[in-house]
């Protein structure tokens, strides 16, 4: 235990010497996340606490970061997730992509997803995109230094041609870490280390169509409304 609390100090030292990017305060609120042992996307890191309005404030000043990083990695999806509709009002904890805080975004053959339970199966080109960060809680006095923000990978799952892969419902799952780094996509390179991400969707039944949804308090109020609009 005395190690697991000087690694965290150490970290956070390191945030206080500009190594981590640190939240302005010491953020303390609506959310708690703990690690997973068996989730291998979970770094086994502590997760912070956070409201809502520091998660939205926290992610304004990160997203371009973010985007300019993944797109690093060359995958065009990187460069454009950005532009695309936005489904949950604010950054909310994910224990299936290591209890980070993510944001769900889809592009506009994937717009079906925003009936989500109620959807049906999107069709070949749909993509949705999933970029995380995490708050690394602070063991120190604020006075040295603050809670850090630590960015996390963009997750994309696209929808290809009937026949690509009856292993991941296919859908191809694509991996960028933080820095740019291509960690691996079904089929693809580093098939391996997105393989876990197919089996745990496979719990997901077909006619959910493999997908995972957004709590419903993060969902946004207006987007059913303006699909059914449409």
């Amino acid at each position: 235990m005395r190690r697991v609390l000087l690694a965290s100090c150490i970290l956070t030292a390191l945030a206080a010497l500009g190594h981590v990017t640190t939240l302005g305060t010491n953020w303390m609120g609506a959310r708690t996340a703990v690690a997973d042992v068996d989730n291998p996307l979970d770094d086994h890191q502590p997760a912070g606490d956070i409201t809502d309005a520091a998660a939205i404030k926290t992610y304004v000043s990160m997203k371009e970061t973010l985007i300019e990083n993944y797109s690093r990695s060359l995958l065009q999806i990187a460069g454009e997730y950005g532009s695309w509709r936005q489904y949950n009002n604010s950054p909310y904890v994910s224990k299936h992509h290591g209890d980070r805080l993510v944001n769900d975004y889809a592009n506009e053959t994937a717009a079906n997803y925003g009936n989500f339970e109620n959807g049906n199966v999107l069709p070949t080109g749909a993509i949705v995109a999933m970029d995380s960060f995490k708050i690394i809680p602070s063991c120190l006095p604020l006075s040295i230094t603050a809670d850090a923000v630590e960015p996390g990978p963009l997750f994309v799952m696209e929808k290809m041609d009937p026949g690509f892969n009856a292993d991941s419902g296919d859908w191809q799952f694509s991996m960028i870490s933080p820095d740019g780094a291509l960690v691996g996509q079904t089929l693809g390179m580093g098939h391996e280390n997105v393989a876990f991400c197919a089996t745990c969707h496979q719990s997901v039944s077909q006619e959910q169509d493999w997908l995972f949804f957004l709590p419903q308090e993060y969902r946004k109020q207006d987007q059913r409304l303006a699909l059914e609009n449409q």
